[in-house]
C-alpha cells in the first residue's frame, strides 16, 4: 500500500489506499465522541522535581549512620544520618574547661580590682588628714588602673573561649544531620563509614527533592519558540500514562538555547501539581503548548481515516469502516474538518457514539 502525507492547515493530511479485504477482521475499535482541538505546537521534556536539596555534612569525619534510603519520605527536622562525634564532643569538653578556668580567674581578678579600689579610696582619706604619703597614694591608684586593665582582658578572653564553646557545640550539632525541608529522597550520595571532609566544599550526603510539584523541561526547536509565550496554556502526557494528561501553564523560556549538531532548542518550563505522586523524576514527557484557544468537536482518530480526497465542494473527505449494530462493518466516507496529530474533526458522515474501527492489514 503506497502511503504519503503534506501538510496542511491545522494539521497533516494523510494519503493512502483503502483497498483492503472485505473479509479483514477488525483489530481496533473507537467511539466517535467530541474532544477538544487547537493549533498545537509538540515538544519532547523531561520530568523534575521542583525544587532539590542537597544535604551535606558541615564537620569532617566518618558517617556513622544513615537513617534514610532512597524513596523515603521524611519531613522537615527529621533525623536523616549521623557523623561520628568523637572529636567534636572531645572539642566542645576541652572549650568548656578552659571557659570554666577563665571564668574562675575573673573572678579572681574582680576580687583583686575591688581591693584596689578600697585601698586607694583609704589612702584618699588618709591624705586627706595627711596621714600618709603622695607616693603611696599614687601607688594605690595606679593598681586600681592595672587591675581594671587586667579585668578588661579577662572579660574579652572569657568572651572569647565562651564565642569558642558555642562554635565547637554547634559543630558538636552537625554531627546529626537533619532534613532541611519535606520531601522525598531522591538520591543517596555517600554510604556508612564513608569519610567525608568538610574543609573546603561540603560534601554532599543525600539528594532531597520536592515531589508534590514537578516541572516538565520541554525542549521547544527554535523554529516554534516564537509561537510561545508565558501564561499560555500547556499539558503533556507521559510514557505508559494513557489518556491521562496533566495541565500546567507556561511560566518561563529559558533565554539560552542548547545547541546540539547545529541544532538549537531553547528550555520551556511549566510547574504541575504531583499530590499523587504518579510522576517521577526524569519521566519523559510530550508537551503540547496550545498556541490557540482550543474548541470543542466531533473527533474520529486520525489512523482510522484512509483514502482522503476531495469532493466537488472542495471540503476534505475519507474513509472510516463503520462498525454496524449487527456486527458488520461498513465503509463509510465522511467529511472532515481541522485535524491535529492525533484527530479529525467529523464534520459529516458520524455522530456521536458511532464505533469505527481498525482492519488487520494481513
Amino acid at each position: 500500500m503506497l502511503v504519503g502525507a503534506v501538510a496542511a492547515a491545522g494539521g497533516y493530511w494523510w494519503f493512502g489506499s483503502a483497498d483492503e479485504a472485505a473479509d479483514k477482521q477488525p483489530t481496533r475499535t473507537a467511539t466517535i465522541g467530541y474532544r477538544q482541538l487547537g493549533d498545537l505546537v509538540t515538544a519532547a521534556g523531561k520530568l523534575k522535581p521542583s525544587k532539590i536539596v542537597e544535604v551535606g555534612a558541615q564537620v569532617s569525619g566518618q558517617l556513622r549512620r544513615l537513617h534514610v534510603k532512597v524513596g523515603d519520605r521524611v519531613s522537615a527536622g527529621d533525623l536523616l544520618a549521623e557523623m561520628d562525634a568523637t572529636i567534636a564532643r572531645n572539642l566542645v569538653k576541652a572549650s568548656r574547661a578552659s571557659l570554666q578556668s577563665q571564668e574562675a580567674a575573673l573572678v579572681s581578678i574582680r576580687s583583686s580590682l575591688r581591693l584596689a579600689e578600697a585601698q586607694a579610696a583609704r589612702q584618699r582619706r588618709l591624705m586627706e588628714a595627711n596621714a600618709t604619703t603622695q607616693v603611696a597614694l599614687e601607688q594605690a591608684e595606679d593598681a586600681v588602673v592595672r587591675a581594671r586593665s587586667d579585668l578588661a582582658g579577662a572579660e574579652s578572653r572569657t568572651e572569647s573561649l565562651r564565642a569558642n564553646l558555642t562554635s565547637e557545640e554547634a559543630k558538636l550539632g552537625y554531627s546529626n544531620i537533619y532534613a532541611p525541608t519535606d520531601g522525598t529522597v531522591l538520591q543517596l550520595i555517600a554510604a556508612e563509614g564513608q569519610t567525608l571532609t568538610a574543609t573546603y566544599v561540603t560534601p554532599v550526603i543525600l539528594h532531597l527533592a520536592d515531589l508534590s510539584t514537578m516541572t516538565a523541561e520541554a525542549k521547544v526547536p527554535e523554529a516554534n519558540i516564537g509561537k510561545l509565550a508565558p501564561g499560555m496554556g500547556v499539558y503533556f502526557t507521559t510514557l505508559g500514562s494513557g489518556d491521562r494528561r496533566w495541565r500546567g501553564k507556561l511560566w518561563q523560556i529559558m533565554p539560552r538555547a542548547a545547541v546540539e549538531s547545529n541544532v538549537a532548542t531553547y528550555t520551556a518550563l511549566l510547574d504541575v501539581d504531583n499530590a499523587d505522586r504518579a510522576l517521577l523524576a526524569d519521566m519523559t514527557a510530550q508537551v503540547f503548548f496550545e498556541i490557540s484557544e482550543p474548541r470543542r468537536i466531533l473527533g474520529v482518530p486520525l489512523d482510522m481515516v484512509s483514502d482522503f480526497a476531495r469532493n466537488e465542494a472542495g471540503r476534505m473527505t475519507g474513509e472510516v469502516r463503520l462498525l454496524r449494530p449487527d456486527g458488520t462493518v461498513e465503509p463509510r466516507r465522511i467529511t472532515i474538518g481541522e485535524t491535529s496529530h492525533t484527530y479529525a474533526e467529523v464534520v459529516d458522515g458520524l455522530v456521536e457514539g458511532d464505533r469505527v474501527v481498525a482492519l488487520a492489514t494481513e
